[in-house]
């Protein structure tokens, strides 16, 4: 039982890594967000927030849902939901599920543009900054005024955020927007 599942998650991981290939032949290059699994690095500044346990996290573009997990796992967060259109990502986090079984958090893919943002108390985004300007304004406008937006990596063009992280470089990694 265990080879396969290992078997499974090699071969799904494969078939993964190369659809980003196929998928940028079909789309344009600015429209299409590569599957970029958060890196530990990120991970690990992202422990010094101060989130709430009764939280509701959103993660948009989701991918495998590590940050998810890191979310649930590190402050306990009970409600951790993600949304991505990447079937196979959306697969190996099922994969990933059923071994460690995370029942408080509900992946689904699914067009987040088409989601309702005010019900979240933080937002989670690690896209590219081409795609952070397609959804900035969208973003803003269908938030709650209160909801924080955890940005990975990337500013936002527009909008200057009230607080960030910095890496062990001195560099701002982690922005934190209202």
């Amino acid at each position: 039982m265990i080879v396969a599942i290992i078997t499974l998650i090699l071969v799904v991981s494969f078939v993964w890594t190369f659809s980003f290939f196929i998928f940028k032949a079909l789309l344009k290059p600015s429209k299409i967000a590569p599957y970029v699994w958060s890196f530990k690095r990120h991970l690990d500044l992202m422990k010094k927030l101060e989130i709430k346990k009764w939280a509701k996290i959103l993660d948009l573009g989701c991918g495998d849902g590590k940050a998810l997990r890191f979310f649930s796992q590190q402050f306990n967060i009970k409600s951790c939901h993600g949304y991505d259109l990447n079937f196979y990502a959306i697969i190996y986090w099922k994969i990933l599920n059923l071994i460690y079984w995370h029942k408080n958090i509900k992946i689904k893919q699914w067009n987040f543009l088409k989601v309702d943002l005010n019900w979240y108390d933080y937002i989670y985004v690690y896209l590219r900054a081409s795609q952070l300007a397609d959804i900035e304004d969208w973003l803003r406008k269908n938030k709650n005024k209160d909801t924080i937006i955890i940005s990975n990596s990337f500013e936002f063009a527009k909008h200057k955020e009230f607080d960030s992280i910095k890496n062990f470089k001195d560099k701002k990694s982690i922005f934190l927007y209202k």
